[in-house]
């Protein structure tokens, strides 16, 4: 019996075992407890035949650990085919190859898959295949990286514009104009500090309005976010949006002004864990508020705006304070 027989009639009709974690970009020791603890759980409660698939949640991505063949058996098949060919037809091994698929979320991104070590391995020999598959994670994580950090180039690209806009704007202005029109005072030393902060805003507004986008169209479509909350994969996925756009947020401001001041980088850093807590407890309220609402339809770019406008705002700060109230 090959291998494509064996995945066909082991995982025919059977329930996939399934497991997910969010990869901090921050934290890879961290990333690689997690996915030894997952796949150790999985060779501990299930068996070699079992179908399953370890999914790490990133930035601009997803990685999965899983079987070759489990969502499509024709790949199981050109693989055997190359096997045989290379190795001949009694050299081959009827051992289920496991692989490492990266899919990225990005336009125009290719997705990669990398055979790893084989299932009967990773049961059998845990501590010898577990390296093998946190070597292409650990890739594919910094592949990853690669991607979120061209993001936040191109949007500190984009404030260099909204900024000279932001700041000619305000200079035609006359002190009663901008008063007027902001409804402060915003005096001529003060004006190009603002023209800063607004057009960071403007960068972070973008981010946000793009996670807005992506759960009004690809999560809610038709339903309602009761629906949406009420269904397990949609739910963990709203939540990777949020986690993914406060990275984003933060990203930013550790891009335009900590790439070149590695103190401020730490200094930013060390707020990450304050922070990303408050956002997660203050998104988890205001979706409990949603969802308690009659009838009601959710105004998903005022969602995020609220939830991420004061991270920004907090981090836009923590520059100012550290740069002793200038950036």
């Amino acid at each position: 019996m090959d291998a494509q027989e064996q995945l066909n009639r082991k995982y025919t009709n059977s329930s996939i075992y399934t497991s997910a974690f969010y990869a901090d970009p921050d934290d890879a020791l961290d990333n690689r407890a997690k996915l030894f603890e997952g796949l150790k759980s999985f060779t501990m409660n299930q068996h070699e035949d079992s179908p399953f698939c370890l999914q790490v949640m990133s930035t601009n991505s997803e990685i999965n650990v899983m079987p070759l063949g489990l969502l499509d058996l024709e790949e199981l098949k050109n693989y055997e085919q190359e096997q045989r060919r290379a190795k001949g037809l009694f050299q081959a091994g009827d051992e289920i190859p496991l692989v490492v698929k990266y899919i990225p979320h990005v336009k125009d991104e290719e997705v990669k898959q990398t055979v790893v070590t084989t299932t009967q391995e990773l049961f059998a020999d845990f501590n010898t295949a577990f390296p093998k598959v946190w070597a292409a994670v650990n890739d594919c994580l910094r592949d990853n990286q690669a991607l979120l950090n061209a993001i936040e180039a191109d949007l500190v690209a984009d404030f260099a514009d909204v900024y000279r806009e932001y700041q000619a704007n305000f200079t035609q202005m006359s002190a009663s104009e901008r008063q007027k029109a902001l409804g402060f005072e915003l005096k001529d030393e003060e004006l190009d500090h603002f023209a800063r902060y607004m057009a960071d805003m403007h960068e972070v507004q973008a981010v946000i309005f793009s996670a807005a986008g992506f759960v009004k169209k690809e999560l809610v479509g038709e339903n309602t976010f009761q629906e949406v909350m009420n269904d397990n994969i949609r739910r963990s996925t709203f939540f990777w949006v949020l986690d993914n756009t406060f990275y984003e947020v933060l990203y930013y401001f550790l891009t335009h002004y900590g790439q070149e001041n590695a103190k401020l980088a730490k200094h930013l850093r060390h707020q990450k864990a304050t922070l990303i807590s408050n956002m997660r407890n203050d998104a988890f309220e205001r979706a409990q508020k949603e969802l308690s609402a009659v009838d009601a339809t959710t105004d998903f770019e005022k969602y995020f705006t609220d939830v991420y406008i004061p991270v920004a705002e907090q981090l836009a700060a923590e520059v100012d304070k550290f740069n002793g109230g200038t950036k």
